[in-house]
């Protein structure tokens, strides 16, 4: 399939989702990628060369869809992104919510499992809706009970007296970031795990991520499950202390959380 046939699809589910969604329900990230869309189908303003200049330089379409789910009841954010070649290739949907309800945890469950159920799906079949439907239907099943308070004390005493005995250092390779809800994501990890380093976008773009070993090793296996053109770790650094010392007590760290 022709990648004008692709945009034509993805332009159509767009619109479906509009008359489904109405008002500000349905949320375009940047209208002006749909202009060109549209443009690009249509052939309107453009010449050959330049209808194929537009091709090549086509933007992903993003857009965020606000749900009401009536069991539990809350909100969610489905944060929608379509790459060029979709739906030949795999979206990316990242649900979010600030509803009490959903830890970070069970976020990540339930994205996990959207992206696993999208994966089911047969390639070329536009999936936008019906990931909408599996989300609306399966979310109660990733809200649990509170924990007890004593036993979420003794969670956190044990998270904070417990160091692994390695400290480590990621450098990581990707074909690009461009986008902003991966941007933010690397930075929501990096304070909640935590780890400290860089992310520089663009074109390549190239993520130093640095902590204790578990925490490294968790932030780069919440990375690489996005969706990706290219990522891959070139280089890790692993530094062993002992002692019941941590990294600051060796002085391992290049970047602190200000810098």
């Amino acid at each position: 399939m022709e990648k004008r046939e692709l945009i034509e699809l993805q332009l159509s589910e767009v619109e479906m989702l509009q008359s489904m969604f109405p008002n500000e329900e349905f949320c375009v990230d940047d209208p002006s990628v749909i202009s060109e869309a549209r443009s690009i189908v249509s052939d309107q303003g453009y010449s050959h060369d330049s209808t194929a200049t537009a091709l090549e330089g086509y933007r992903q379409i993003t857009f965020t869809i606000k749900i009401k789910v009536e069991e539990p009841e809350c909100d969610l954010h489905v944060i929608c992104l379509l790459p060029e070649m979709y739906p030949q290739d795999v979206p990316e949907v990242l649900v979010r919510s600030d509803a009490p309800l959903f830890t970070r945890q069970q976020q990540k469950r339930l994205n996990d499992d959207v992206a696993e159920h999208i994966l089911s799906l047969d390639r070329g079949e536009l999936c936008i809706g019906e990931a909408i439907q599996w989300i609306r239907e399966n979310t109660y099943k990733y809200v649990e009970p509170p924990s007890p308070s004593k036993d979420k004390s003794l969670s956190n005493l044990s998270k904070k007296t417990k160091h692994d005995d390695t400290f480590t250092r990621l450098w990581i390779h990707s074909h690009h970031i461009y986008s902003k809800f991966k941007r933010r994501d690397i930075l929501d990890w990096g304070a909640e795990l935590p780890v400290t380093g860089f992310c520089l976008p663009g074109k390549p773009g190239i993520i130093c991520i640095e902590g204790e070993k578990s925490s490294a090793e968790e932030f780069w296996n919440r990375l690489r499950r996005m969706n990706w053109k290219k990522i891959s770790c070139k280089h890790r650094e692993d530094f062993p202390f002992c002692d019941g010392k941590d990294a600051c007590d060796f002085n391992l760290r290049c970047w602190t959380r200000d810098s």
